[in-house]
């Protein structure tokens, strides 16, 4: 299967159902008119000179258009390049002439950044996304399942880029795990107020796929975001920490009428126990835990009726479920297949795995060797096959000939009354390999000692694990997921200098 075949079938199967609305008055685009628009873009893309598996970036918000654009682009068989608003002009350009892209297509805010990547790239086109477009009933292209469908810049916020290469074949997959994954259908709607760059966009298509409708709202903002569910009677929606975050913060869910909601799909990998905890009792039961990369979307999912028993529920809220239909994991150490209960690397495999790096051949190799893709990340698997993420393998620190997980010098930290956040990672060290250093950031109006935070975390840390280096900064490194960005945390202590 490719993109457009299955917009194809969405049309033929719902044509006159809603698929997307736009919250920004309320309009809406039936599947057939989706499918017909997104056609008619794709053939003019190629009618424009672009062949087949050519490169086509696209810069823009959370909108209809842009969605034309990108199922519009993989449906002419051509390759989307999505890029992260968020990155400077330079990071932007590296991409860009990295995946050799043809053109830009831009929206209306980003019309000035366009320009100076155009002034950066020889021969890029730049097209508006708002661009009016004939429409078709067929796709241009229906490319085979090992077609490139798009090119996904992975850690592009630091060093050299990286493309994941993502074909039709493991995009379609990857849909099917999360159709059956999610149950939502004709009839469901799901409000987004995400950014539609991430890989972590293949959710909309996902609800989509599976008939429902799919509300764009543009721009997180909390009140906005519990007003629009109500709205909409939504059942379900997506959302990253930082989101969950400033809704506690913001809001009280409880004067909105959220009873059509039934998921809210979260990556718990990078949220805070506190916090999931406080959004559990604000919401109910109501999160999917979800559990994947930009190489392997959407491989563990764990249902909101995970939570529901209080009894379980600590534990549930440390795990990420069990690989979806289509996927496997094992837990290897030291090379080997590691029994339940034993911690070591998370590997994938599956149809919805992505194909490599792009240009990266030694990369890809290394990586996905022996038919699994290495994550890099650090699990357990239990007895029941419950996958539970521990750490990065990669941001494990040695220091005395030991490791340390960056996590555990975390929450030592974090439960220090006087501290709302922190990061730690290794700095090199000529004597210990590396040394323990940490970010920290203080909560409103408190004061402490960096030698005080170094004495508590002995509380509860041996005495190897403590941080020997401490910086107070305002906020902590972060991606779109909430993620810690290490390599800016390193960097951050590194430029201050020695303790």
């Amino acid at each position: 299967m490719n993109v457009g075949a299955l917009l194809l079938r969405c049309a033929q199967q719902w044509p006159d159902q809603p698929a997307l609305i736009d919250a920004r008055d309320g309009s809406a685009l039936t599947f057939t008119q989706l499918a017909s628009r997104a056609f008619g873009l794709g053939h003019a893309l190629r009618a424009d000179g672009l062949d087949e598996q050519e490169r086509v970036a696209i810069l823009g918000d959370n909108t209809p258009e842009y969605l034309l654009w990108d199922y519009g682009v993989m449906a002419a068989g051509l390759v989307r390049v999505p890029l992260d608003p968020a990155l400077s002009a330079e990071e932007q350009a590296a991409q860009l002439t990295d995946a050799q892209a043809r053109m830009l297509a831009y929206g209306e805010d980003y019309a000035e950044r366009a320009r100076a990547l155009a002034a950066r790239v020889p021969g890029l086109k730049l097209r508006p996304l708002a661009a009016d477009n004939p429409t078709m009933p067929l796709p241009a292209a229906l490319p085979g399942p090992q077609a490139m469908a798009s090119l996904n810049y992975t850690g592009g916020s630091t060093g050299a880029p990286k493309a994941v290469v993502i074909t039709h074949g493991s995009l379609t997959s990857a849909l099917q795990n999360i159709v059956l994954a999610r149950g939502q259908g004709p009839g469901d709607v799901m409000l987004n107020m995400r950014p539609l760059w991430p890989i972590a966009a293949i959710i909309v298509l996902a609800q989509l796929a599976a008939g429902g409708a799919v509300v764009l709202a543009g721009r997180f903002q909390p009140r906005r975001f519990l007003e629009l569910l109500a709205h909409h009677r939504a059942t379900s929606t997506s959302l990253v920490p930082t989101h969950l975050a400033r809704l506690l913060k913001e809001t009280c869910p409880a004067d909105y009428d959220l009873s059509a909601l039934r998921s809210i799909d979260v990556g718990a990998a990078a949220i805070p126990p506190e916090i999931f905890e406080a959004a559990i009792e604000a919401f109910g039961p109501r999160f999917g835990v979800l559990y994947g990369l930009t190489e392997a979307s959407w491989t563990c999912y764990q249902p909101p009726q995970a939570l529901a028993d209080p009894t379980t529920r600590a534990q549930a809220m440390r795990s990420v479920g069990r690989p979806l239909f289509g996927c496997e994991v094992r837990i290897e150490s030291d090379g080997q297949p590691a029994p339940a209960g034993v911690e070591g690397e998370v590997l994938i495999r599956g149809a919805h795995v992505a194909a490599g790096y792009w240009k990266q051949p030694e990369l890809s190799a290394q990586v996905f060797r022996g038919g699994w893709f290495h994550t890099g990340d650090l699990g357990v698997l239990d007895e029941s096959g419950i996958l539970r993420i521990t750490g990065r393998l990669k941001e494990v620190i040695r220091t005395g000939g030991k490791s340390v997980l960056p996590d555990e010098v975390e929450r030592a930290l974090c439960s220090h009354p006087a501290v709302a956040d922190a990061a730690a990672a290794g700095l090199p060290d000529p004597e210990w390999g590396e040394v323990i250093g940490a970010a920290v950031v203080l909560n409103e109006g408190a004061r402490i000692e960096a030698e005080t935070l170094v004495e508590h975390c002995r509380q509860s840390l041996s005495g190897f694990k403590k941080p020997r280096i401490i910086r107070f900064v305002t906020s902590i490194p972060r991606s779109h997921y909430g993620k810690i960005q290490r390599a800016k945390v390193r960097a951050l202590l590194a430029e201050r200098g020695p303790s």
